[in-house]
């Protein structure tokens, strides 16, 4: 069972089991405009997958344009 918490501008959440499951988790948060920054350590949480919002410039293709 996924379990997910929100600190700030970031998003982490535990109890993820496969690699599927974590692509589908990230493409998911991709789409609501966070970018995955890895798997840690939270000193509250234990560990967990980390995503923090994105900033509305930081696409570079969309930049290129």
């Amino acid at each position: 069972m996924l379990k997910k918490y929100k600190q700030g501008d970031k998003i982490y959440i535990q109890g993820i089991r496969t690699w599927k499951e974590l692509v589908k988790i990230v493409m998911e948060a991709k789409a609501a405009g966070y970018s995955y920054m890895g798997y840690d350590e939270i000193p509250q949480i234990g560990y967990a997958a980390v995503f923090k919002k994105q900033l509305e410039a930081v696409s570079r293709k969309e930049n290129k344009r």
